[in-house]
Order: C-alpha cells, then structure tokens, then sequence
C-alpha cells in the first residue's frame, strides 16, 4: 500500500512539473522531437516561389508565373473623330452702280474718284457685310437696264421708292428694293435772326411762302395752307435767294437740300425750322437699295447692316459731312 501511495505522489509532481512547463510556452518532452522542423523537400525550378515586394505591386511577369488573372486595362475614352472643317465659301465681289452726277449725294471729285453720300454709304454697308465692293459710275438712264443684265449686283444712287403717281426707275418686275437708306420730307426754312411762325394754317395766314415752281412742295404748300401766300420761283435757287433777301417770310423745300443749303456759305443766312412733313402719298417714302429678284440674302445682309450703321452712329458721321444733320 505504502509502494501504491509513493507511486502516485511522484506521477503527481511529474505532472505539475510538466503543466508548469507548458504554461511558460516550453514544449513538453515527448513533444520536442517532434517540434525540430524538418525541410521541405524543393519544389521545381518552374514552380518555385517568385519574391516579390509587399509594398509594390505585381509585375506582368509575376502575375502570369502566378497563374494570376491579368488586371483589365485602363480605358480612355476615345477620341472624337476630327470633324472636316466646311471650305470657305470664296468672298462674292460685288458691283454697286452709281450715277457719279447729283451732288452731294454722287459725284466726281477734284481727282476724278467717286465720292458723296451715296458712295460713301454703299462702302460702308460693304465693309460691314464683310464683302469686296466695287462702285461703278453709269448714266442715269443706263444704272437699271446694267443692273438687270447683270452688269452689277446692287444701284445705291439715290433712287426713290415707286409710289402711285410717281415714277420711279425702280419699278417694274424683276426687282426688289432695301428699306429706305434716307428719307425725303419737306421742310420750312427761315432767316436766323427772325421768328417764325408756328407752322399752322391759321399761324401762316397772309404769310410769304417762297416754293419752287412745279414742284409737290408747291402743291403741298397750297393743300396744307390755304390761307398763306405761295410764290413760286422757277427755280430752288432763286426760291431760296428770295427768302435770304427778306422777300418771302418762309421757304418750303425738300429738307435735304435745305439741310446743305444751310450749311453752306450762301445758305447762311438762313435755317431750317420746325419739324419734317413726311406724309409718304406727298413726298415718298425714301430712297432704296435697288437689287435683281433672286437676291433676297444681299437684300437682308444690307438692310441688316444699314441698321447696325445707324445704331452706332456711323450714319449720322457720313451724313455729317454731306448735311448739318441726319437725313436718315
């Protein structure tokens, strides 16, 4: 019993020795021969592990000896297709007839070029449609029968828009005209130093009206003031030297000329007074553009730029130069 006792007392520290040693992570007896690592048999050259960096990614290379999938390449989206720029359409030079013989509006200077109102305009509405001009003087006469055999593209020759019971080179078929480049109203002039009267019929009664003779500021004259008394003078020249001269109280003319009168030196004695008279069956509805039916696309480019010129001040400079005002 005693042998019993003793026996079981070493197998218990024996025990407890071990349970020590394994809770201080040493290996049991019986267990460190099998804890001696053994090498791993080789593998292949072939098959043999690739180092490869942690922090860097896998080459190509190292991928496929892996039997990795390869990565799917990075797409940029494609490139637009050059679009073919459209050819330049070549610039049309264009032929504006004039007649190169009423000043101030056409007319030969001292060198012999072409110069006045109407040719200055016409340059620029060419230059602001971007378009090569070229001004060509023909007769009075000659500027329609030229632009219909195209022998030009546009007349700028102050050529007036048709109205019934006036004639007008402009009328007929085949054609078609801009809008009014200027204006034509009748007008009253008066000396600088006196006061005229208000332009009523009961303010020119008995009143000296001074007209050209023939003329439809004659009959106007005679229409809208029955009471004043219209003298009639075969000429413009003369209707005006009468009012300079204190023989007439008024003169009734064509505001344009009355404007270029004025500004002259023979003209300074006098200016014009009070408003336009523009009433279209009497004096018109202006001076046009005249183009060849099938020319609408000119046609519009002109009108168009004609209003960018008066916006801007343009026209009123050109007119300027001609007139002591706008004639627009």
């Amino acid at each position: 019993m005693r042998f019993l006792l003793y026996a079981n007392l070493i197998a218990i520290v024996l025990l407890a020795g071990s349970l020590a040693r394994l809770y201080e992570g040493e290996p049991l007896p019986w267990r460190e021969a099998a804890a001696v690592p053994v090498p791993a048999a080789p593998l292949p050259e072939e098959e043999a592990a690739i180092p490869v960096e942690p922090s860097s990614p896998l080459a190509v290379e190292q991928i496929v000896a892996l039997h990795l999938p390869l990565p799917n390449p990075v797409r940029l989206p494609p490139e637009p297709a050059p679009v073919a720029e459209p050819e330049a359409k070549p610039s049309r030079e264009i032929v504006i007839l004039t007649e190169g013989a009423y000043p101030p509006f056409n007319y030969r200077d001292e060198s012999g070029a072409l110069a006045g109102f109407d040719v200055e305009l016409a340059q620029a509405l060419c230059s602001r449609v971007r378009t090569k001009c070229g001004i060509v003087a023909k007769p009075w006469d000659d500027l329609v029968p030229s632009l219909r055999q195209g022998e030009g593209d546009a007349v700028i020759a102050s050529m007036l828009i048709p109205a019934p019971g006036r004639d007008s080179p402009a009328s007929g078929g085949g054609l078609i005209l801009s809008e009014r480049y200027y204006s034509t109203p009748g007008r009253f002039a008066a000396r600088r130093n006196a006061v005229p009267p208000a332009a009523t019929p009961a303010a020119l009664a008995g009143r000296r009206i001074a007209v050209q003779a023939g003329s439809i500021h004659q009959a106007y004259a005679l229409m809208r003031f029955p009471n004043a008394a219209v003298d009639a003078f075969p000429s413009l020249g003369e209707a005006q030297q009468a009012l300079a001269e204190g023989k007439a109280d008024l003169l009734f003319a064509d505001r344009n000329a009355l404007l270029r009168w004025s500004a002259s030196p023979e003209g300074g004695c006098c200016r014009p007074v009070g408003p336009d008279y523009g009433d279209a069956a009497w004096f018109g509805e202006g001076a046009a553009i005249v183009l060849r039916a099938g020319d609408e696309e000119l046609r519009d480019r002109f009108n168009e730029a004609l209003q960018e010129l008066v916006a801007d001040g343009t026209y009123a400079r050109i007119s300027a130069r001609y007139f002591s005002a706008s004639i627009y």
